[in-house]
C-alpha cells in the first residue's frame, strides 16, 4: 500500500490527463502564441481550487498567469510555460488532440512544456488543500518562452511583476535525474557579405558576394572560435552555421550573402575573446577580397550563468528526487537556454529539472510517461515543502 500522498496523487490521474488534455487542445503555437487560450485554463483550474491568481499582458492574447498559494518569506516561483512550437509534419494524430497509448500522453507540448505545468498545477492544489506552506509559492504559466520571452517572464521581470527569491523552471526534462545548474551563453551572429551585382555569364563585372562570404566562413572553419572547457560541459564553446542566404537568381552575380551563426559559450569564457575572433577573421576576408565588404553584428545575446553545486536549491531538490522518485539526481550544464538566464541575470538563484525525454521536445509525436508526471508532481511537493519550510 502506498504513502498516503501516493495515493492521492494516484487518484487524481483523470485530473491530470483532463487538464493536460484542455491544454494541449489550446492551440498556442508559437509564433503566434495566443498563449489567452491555455491561461484561461489554468485560470478556471485555479478558480476551481480556490487559488488566488492575476494575468499581465504585454500584448493582447499573449497572457501570463500567475496563481500564489501561502504567505510571506521565502517565495518560491514554480516557472512553467504555455506556448509551444508549431505542429510540424510526421505526425500519426491529431498533435492538438491528446492521445494515450502504453503509458504515454501524446501531443504537441506534453513534454515541452504543458506536461510538467500540469504536474505542476496539481502539486500546487495539493499544497493548497494541506496549507503547511512556511512562505509562499508563485504558480507561473508564462507566454513567448519559445521565442525569447520578449512577452513573457523578460517582460513580467522588467516590470516588477515578479520577484521571487528563488525559481524551478520545470522545463528541462532529463527524467528528474539532471538539475540545471549551469546553462551557455549565447550570441546569434548575422555576418553579411557586399559585392557588386553584373551578369551570370560576365562574372568578370561583378563581385561575387557568395565566394566572399564563403572565404570567410571557411577562415571560420579552419580558426575555431576560442573556448574554455568547464567541469559542467561535454563541450566548450560551439558554433552552428544556422542559415545561408545569397543571390536571387541563378544567372546573376549576387551583391549580397548572409550567413546566420549560432554562438554557444560556457561559463568562465570571455565573450570579448569570441567577438575579437570574429572581427579579426572579417578583415582578413576585406583585405583578400578588396573590392567587397564583410561585416558582422550581434542580433541576439544572453551572458553564460551559474549557481553553485552545493546550493540549497541543489541540494534539497536533489532530496526529494530520491525521496518522491526514487532516483539520484546530478547538477549539470546545459547547451541550450531556459529561462532560467532571466532569472539568475537578476540575482534570483534558479534551477531547473523536469520529467520526460529532451529528445521529445519539438518533435512529431512528442509523448511523455504519464506516472512520471504524477512522480514529477509529487517531487514538486516535496521539493516546495523542504525549500519553504
Amino acid at each position: 500500500m502506498g504513502s498516503p500522498i501516493d495515493t492521492w496523487f494516484e487518484s487524481r490521474r483523470g485530473d491530470l490527463l483532463d487538464l493536460l488534455s484542455r491544454l494541449v487542445e489550446a492551440r498556442t503555437e508559437n509564433p503566434p502564441g495566443k498563449e489567452a487560450v491555455a491561461a484561461e485554463v489554468v485560470a478556471q483550474f485555479f478558480e476551481s481550487c480556490g487559488i488566488a491568481y492575476q494575468t499581465h499582458e504585454a500584448e493582447a492574447g499573449r497572457t501570463n498567469i500567475i496563481g500564489s498559494i501561502g504567505q510571506g518569506e521565502p517565495t518560491l516561483l514554480l516557472a512553467g510555460h504555455l506556448d509551444v512550437v508549431p505542429a510540424g509534419d510526421g505526425w500519426d494524430g491529431d498533435p492538438f488532440k491528446l492521445r494515450l497509448a502504453d503509458g504515454k500522453a501524446i501531443g504537441r507540448g506534453v513534454c515541452d512544456n504543458k506536461g510538467p505545468t500540469a504536474a505542476m498545477l496539481l502539486a500546487t492544489r495539493y499544497l493548497h488543500e494541506r496549507g503547511d506552506l512556511g512562505g509562499t509559492l508563485l504558480i507561473l504559466g508564462a507566454a513567448d518562452e519559445e521565442r525569447g520571452s520578449k512577452f513573457g517572464l523578460e517582460w513580467l521581470l522588467g516590470e516588477k511583476l515578479l520577484a521571487p527569491d528563488m525559481a524551478i523552471v520545470p522545463d528541462t526534462a532529463g527524467f528528474m535525474e539532471t538539475i540545471d545548474v549551469a546553462e551557455k551563453g549565447l550570441f546569434f551572429v548575422e555576418a553579411v557579405a557586399s559585392g557588386r551585382q553584373a551578369h551570370g555569364s560576365m562574372p568578370e563585372l561583378g563581385v561575387n558576394a557568395n565566394w566572399v562570404m564563403l572565404d570567410f566562413l571557411e577562415r571560420l572553419q579552419e580558426r575555431p572560435l576560442p573556448s574554455t572547457p568547464h567541469r559542467l560541459f561535454t563541450t566548450g564553446t560551439t558554433l552552428n552555421l544556422g542559415m545561408l542566404e545569397g543571390g536571387v537568381a541563378t544567372n546573376m552575380v549576387p551583391a549580397r550573402c548572409k550567413a546566420s551563426l549560432d554562438i554557444r559559450y560556457p561559463p568562465g569564457q570571455r565573450p570579448e575573446t569570441i567577438l575579437d575572433h570574429l572581427d579579426g577573421l572579417a578583415a582578413e576576408t576585406r583585405a583578400a577580397n578588396a573590392e567587397a565588404g564583410l561585416e558582422t553584428r550581434i542580433v541576439a545575446k544572453l551572458p553564460p550563468t551559474e549557481i553553485a553545486g552545493d546550493h540549497p536549491l541543489v541540494t534539497q531538490i536533489k532530496e526529494a528526487i530520491e525521496e518522491g522518485a526514487s532516483r539520484k539526481a546530478r547538477a549539470v550544464g546545459l547547451p541550450g537556454a531556459t529561462v532560467a538566464k532571466q532569472l539568475i541575470a537578476r540575482g534570483i538563484p534558479t534551477v531547473g529539472f523536469g520529467p520526460g525525454d529532451e529528445r521529445q521536445h519539438h518533435m512529431a509525436n512528442e509523448s511523455i510517461d504519464v506516472q512520471e508526471l504524477l512522480s514529477f508532481a509529487k517531487v514538486l511537493v516535496l521539493a516546495a515543502r523542504k525549500l519553504l519550510g
